[in-house]
């Protein structure tokens, strides 16, 4: 894993920790503070012990390229995640709409790395160069603005197909 994956994956890792402190803070739930910081220090364990190689090798030339456009690319799916949020608030008439809560706002940046590693290694041959854009070249970072705004449509639907697969043995209804 690169540098700048294992740093994306910290910050969300430091925003999930950030979030169970304020919910301890807030509901005094000692239970569910222990289980939310185990869960955390098992994922960072998963992720050191799996993925971080201190000895590796790392190549040089080109390098930075990859970087501005990982950055970049990680940008534009933020947005469309922010742009899912802001769609979903302001679809609805201003009476009806719920009072802006910020945790909302902010809780899909910590979801990311779910959602971004698979469009970076699908994109990773993409031989974009930001100083020389084309057309085709700034569709890489509309796909990833679109993965960032469908990117809780794309998970209720896993678990909306999840839950209407029958379990092996059962009978299917009629």
């Amino acid at each position: 894993m690169s540098l700048l994956m294992i740093a994306l994956t910290g910050v969300s890792l430091a925003g999930l920790l950030a979030i169970s402190v304020l919910g301890f803070v807030k509901y005094r739930n000692i239970r569910s503070f222990i289980i939310q910081l185990a869960a955390i220090a098992i994922c960072s364990g998963f992720l050191y012990f799996f993925f971080y190689a201190p000895g590796s090798t790392v190549a040089k030339g080109d390098g930075n390229k990859e970087v501005y456009f990982v950055i970049v690319l990680y940008f534009f799916m933020i947005m469309g995640m922010f742009a899912h949020y802001a769609y979903n608030r302001f679809s609805q008439p201003k009476e009806e709409r719920e009072q802006f809560d910020f945790s909302m706002f902010i809780a899909p940046v910590f979801a990311s790395p779910i959602v971004f590693i698979p469009l970076l290694a699908a994109m990773q041959n993409a031989d974009v160069d930001l100083a020389n854009l084309t057309t085709a070249k700034m569709m890489v970072f509309f796909v990833a603005f679109e993965n960032g705004f469908f990117w809780k449509e794309y998970f209720d639907n896993r678990r909306g197909a999840v839950k209407k697969k029958p379990l092996q043995g059962e009978a299917k209804p009629h």
